[in-house]
């Protein structure tokens, strides 16, 4: 396809993918403040990267998902037009990147792990699996082929679960469910809503509830760089999924278990490994790892974790200046997404919950926030608007992009 090019000079240090929303924006920052050209790429012209100022030129790409070798063909192409020497995939293109990583420059550092690594990462039975076999705590999936197996092992005291596709993220792809009738229905209705073979069908998993946390890390090679953790204050949609508002930590259980999977995994690049928590029990659960950049990432940067400077680093055979970034934190530091609270404002307004949703979007005790940029206006009003196309698109405010469940 034709890569239509925003902004004047093409020529560039870096290229961050994914650039329309808030993660990639925070390596956007993150990269120029090292004095390095950043360009952008997406499927799209218009989004909170795209319109940064600290955007020194903008490309498009088809859709990894449903095009995955266009895709590949225009960021090669990308790549050589832009003369970058480090590319950081924001999202799930990562896994399409790694798979064809032979088909990219070799002069282009890209700080991604292994494809099959990647694949088993993503894979949410593949990473429950590690997890019970490391002795990681991780709630009871019930073991099923056929709908005829799911009914007979549904314990009838079995009073809440949840459904997942192997494949999602952002709450996107998780069901909760109480009764068997419920399960049942909900999991013939996802089997054939995504036309899913027995080898994908989803996982049913007794529900658990708590604190959502998250340890973020770097690895080099199997080595651990930096690791960083938070914990969540209130979530985009009500029953889990992305922050709003969240906070550093520290939790050295499950920081213990977080290392331990990646260790094993001897993984390479940026990942961040979910669990709850419950205070009172002071039990942790695995829940799932994210093999990309995250939503959350513009805490530790603020904290001075700076996960896309210390991966720029690795990746530019400058470890041990990465290694010198790494930093003690303090705890309690408050990061908001105000545009995550405006739209669980939406939700609480169409549940007939006025003054929660007020409330909601009144000054907190942030420290700072994911997207109201001051200094960077037109990243903010982009982000807004973009998220309001999209919901006019979807009618949805948590909408599914094609191919990015399963």
């Amino acid at each position: 396809m034709e890569n239509n090019i925003e902004k004047s000079n093409t020529n560039c240090d870096v290229l961050v993918g994914y650039a329309w929303c808030r993660s990639s924006y925070a390596a956007i920052r993150s990269l120029s403040r090292l004095g390095l050209r950043v360009a952008t790429v997406d499927t799209t012209k218009f989004g909170m990267g795209q319109c940064s100022r600290y955007t020194t030129a903008h490309f498009v790409h088809a859709n990894p998902q449903s095009e995955p070798e266009q895709f590949i063909a225009d960021i090669a192409n990308i790549l050589s037009q832009c003369q970058a020497h480090f590319y950081m995939p924001g999202h799930d293109e990562g896994e399409v990147v790694a798979k064809y990583r032979d088909r990219l420059p070799n002069n282009v550092m890209i700080p991604l792990t292994d494809y099959e690594t990647i694949v088993r990462a993503n894979d949410k039975m593949c990473s429950a699996q590690l997890a019970m076999q490391l002795n990681i705590p991780t709630a009871p999936i019930i073991k099923w082929e056929n709908i005829s197996e799911l009914k007979d092992a549904i314990d009838n005291t079995l009073t809440s679960v949840v459904i997942k596709l192997r494949r999602g993220c952002g709450a996107k792809g998780v069901y909760y469910s109480k009764g068997k009738e419920e399960i049942i229905a909900i999991v013939e209705k996802i089997i054939k809503q995504y036309n899913l073979s027995p080898k994908r069908y989803p996982i049913v998993q007794k529900r658990v509830t708590g604190e959502g946390w998250g340890v973020s890390c770097l690895y080099w090679q199997g080595e651990r760089i930096a690791s960083f953790t938070h914990r969540r204050i209130r979530e985009k949609t009500i029953t889990g999924g992305t922050s709003t508002l969240r906070e550093s930590a520290s939790n050295p259980e499950m920081e213990s278990y977080a290392h331990k999977m990646l260790d094993y995994l001897k993984w390479h690049g940026l990942a961040m490994v979910e669990f709850k928590w419950d205070p009172k029990t002071e039990q942790a659960w695995f829940i799932e790892i994210n093999p990309r950049l995250w939503g959350s990432i513009a805490l530790p940067i603020a904290c001075g974790v700076d996960f896309p400077a210390m991966t720029y680093f690795a990746a530019t055979n400058r470890l041990e200046k990465a290694r010198k970034m790494v930093k003690d934190y303090k705890d309690s530091i408050v990061a908001r997404w105000y545009l995550g609270d405006l739209i669980l404002s939406v939700s609480l307004l169409a549940k007939m919950q006025p003054l929660k949703a007020a409330k909601l979007l009144m000054p907190g005790k942030e420290d700072i926030f994911d997207d109201i940029c001051n200094n960077d206006i037109r990243a903010t009003v982009s982000e807004f608007v973009s998220y309001f196309i999209r919901f006019l698109k979807y009618r949805s405010t948590n909408p599914v992009d094609k191919g990015e469940l399963g």
